[in-house]
């Protein structure tokens, strides 16, 4: 097999993280998997990896049609993160931007953790861009140096005489070429590199320069998919009306008209408010609306904005609670 009879460069470089390679072969692609830790953030940026063995986590697909999708392991709430991340592997691939795509990673606390939280699959806290910056990066550059690898095997030419630029690989001296799409079967059977090479970051073509978002055509078009999109066999859906001022709860309700919807299964009181149960969104929110529910206020919250502004600055003169006192004289112990 190629992987067998390719041995690595004085120009391939390591990490101290290793690279596990997902081979797809029969699907035609090359699949790059990172390895990674549950380690938590030692500082807004800085992670702390372990030394043990951890979970590898996939994040690169490389496809014959050329196109290369990035796994996206945080939610997309509409502040960019898709985007932020896919420029990340685009950079250290040398791709070219128009053919990223993007795919959210699956239901997975351990492949894909957020390194801020422990093992935990969440967003938030702006840690998508910070935690995920040197696994997408190292992702990006092994799957480069793995297609570098294949070119110069086929074209019987030194790693070093090879060059990429925005998604094709050329050899100089003999004028041959190739896509990502092209190498990606003969890449994902040779060996991840240890250590893959970072690009300089005067040589950054896509971070830190502005980039056209890689979900605006679908939300535009409508084909994006949200998770009000999703339907499942069985499944039915739950409007809540909820009461008009914080702390109010429900003092009665008269749901016969809300039963009476097309659609409408049923009407239950729950702890926020009243719940209306339906066969599809449509008909829960025209049963919601259907509602006449009486809200006891006795225990709300009715101070206006400018209030309850005033009530936080009268707070703040005051003493607050001591979390922890710390003991220097007893090398910083904290009691």
């Amino acid at each position: 097999m190629l992987a067998n009879r390719f041995k690595p460069g004085p120009d391939a470089a390591p990490s101290r993280r290793a690279f596990l390679r997902g081979a797809a072969v029969g699907t035609g692609a090359l699949v790059v998997a990172t390895t990674v830790g549950l380690p938590k953030l030692k500082a807004a940026t800085e992670v702390a990896f372990p030394s043990a063995p951890p979970q590898p986590n996939a994040f690169v697909r490389i496809a014959p049609d050329n196109t290369v999708t990035v796994m996206i392991k945080h939610l997309d709430m509409g502040q960019g993160n898709t985007t932020g991340l896919a420029t990340i592997v685009a950079e250290e691939l040398d791709a070219d931007w128009g053919q990223m795509r993007t795919e959210f990673a699956p239901a997975d606390a351990k492949l894909y953790n957020n390194l801020a939280f422990g093992p935990v699959q969440g967003t938030g806290g702006s840690t998508a861009i910070a935690n995920s910056w040197m696994q997408l990066r190292r992702a990006g550059a092994a799957a480069r140096e793995m297609l570098v690898a294949a070119a110069a095997f086929q074209w019987k030419a030194p790693v070093a005489e090879i060059t990429v630029e925005r998604g094709v690989l050329r050899h100089a001296a003999t004028g041959r070429q190739a896509t990502f799409g092209e190498l990606a079967v003969s890449a994902s059977t040779l060996p991840v590199p240890q250590e893959p090479r970072l690009k300089d970051p005067k040589d950054w073509r896509y971070v830190g320069k502005r980039v056209s978002r890689v979900d605006s055509a679908s939300k535009t078009d409508g084909t994006a998919v949200y998770s009000l999109d999703v339907r499942r066999p069985g499944m039915v859906t739950a409007v809540v009306a909820h009461p008009p001022l914080f702390g109010a709860t429900v003092k009665g309700v008269d749901d016969a008209a809300a039963r009476a919807v097309p659609g409408v299964l049923d009407v239950v009181r729950i702890p926020t408010g009243v719940a209306v149960i339906a066969r599809d969104t449509w008909s829960a929110i025209r049963g919601r609306d259907a509602l006449r529910v009486t809200w006891d206020e006795a225990a709300a919250e009715t101070r206006s904005s400018t209030e309850i502004m005033s009530s936080y600055k009268e707070i703040a003169k005051t003493r607050g609670h001591v979390a922890a006192k710390t003991d220097k004289k007893a090398g910083g112990a904290k009691r």
